[in-house]
């Protein structure tokens, strides 16, 4: 299925920017859309089908959404679920032919057993999940009356370079660089991490796989947050600068979120390249840390 044109909106985002290198890599010209710097220029909230019409592309990978440190509570979630659909619903209408739209496992109901294939109950804790959730309900059966193959990708956790203030990988980075102490949780609770690049691949092939519905974008394989943490601070030499337990995690807080990643790994045929030291070593190298 490789070759084509396609929209890349988010381009420049802590996911985005791993995603035009594997596209391209399977024959496609990219098209990045990006409120700071990109091939295209233009405000999704303002004028989808304005993009979609300068873009002139068959394919989309869609990951612009809010950011920043308040992105789980932010009333700017509700702006993105009309804009996507809207981006949607352009992009069939022009002709578009396959997309990929990024949703997340904070859609999922974290209070049962943890691990999440993509039948799960939708039961979003937060403003942030419930806006993807119903953006991706909306997409998936848009796509389905407007002739459009779609998928709706469920991205787990993620870690990589570049990480805004708030993220837990680039906060400790930055604690530790400074030598300064950093409080954690205990870090028991047990989640479903891939590289940001990993990701980027991932959604390329997605794309290119045909693959339609709801898929998961995880390792299937669940690590201690802890684990995480430690790995990360004896790469850099400053295991002593790590405070497990300093901060007290939240009542609810689910002691496991894994990715079932079956659909991903079978129908998709992707593998993660990263485990989790060479992911931290390599983040480190391009963040230009060193112990």
């Amino acid at each position: 299925m490789s070759g084509g044109r396609v929209l890349l909106t988010g381009a420049t985002g802590l996911i985005g920017r791993h995603v035009a290198a594997p596209l391209r890599a399977r024959g496609y010209e990219v098209v990045a859309l990006s409120r700071r710097e990109g091939t295209l220029s233009g405000d999704l909230l303002a004028d989808p089908a304005g993009i979609v019409r300068a873009a002139r592309a068959d394919h989309l990978i869609h990951l612009a959404w809010h950011d920043g440190p308040d992105r789980w509570r932010a009333p700017a979630n509700l702006d993105w679920v009309g804009a996507s659909v809207a981006l949607m619903r352009a992009f069939a209408e022009a002709g578009g032919k396959r997309a990929v739209m990024v949703g997340s496992c904070a859609e999922y109901d974290w209070t049962g057993q943890g691990r999440l294939d993509e039948a799960a109950p939708l039961r979003p804790a937060t403003l942030y999940g419930a806006a993807k959730a119903a953006t991706g309900i909306a997409a998936l059966a848009g796509a389905r009356e407007l002739g459009l193959s779609l998928a709706w990708a469920r991205v787990f956790f993620c870690y990589g370079p570049g990480e805004p203030e708030g993220r837990l990988f680039g906060d400790i980075i930055k604690g530790l660089a400074a030598g300064q102490e950093v409080a954690c949780t205990d870090g028991v609770q047990r989640r479903d991490f891939l590289h940001t690049a990993d990701i980027g691949e991932a959604l390329g092939a997605l794309l290119d796989s045909g693959v339609d519905g709801a898929v998961n974008i995880g390792s299937g394989a669940a690590i201690a947050v802890r684990d995480l943490i430690s790995t990360l601070a004896r790469a850099m030499g400053r295991e002593d600068l790590i405070r497990l337990g300093a901060r007290t995690r939240p009542e609810n807080d689910p002691p496991l979120i894994e990715a079932n990643a079956t659909r991903l790994m079978r129908e998709v045929g992707f593998r993660p390249r990263y485990g989790l030291a060479a992911g931290v070593k390599a983040v480190l190298a391009t963040e230009g840390v060193t112990a």
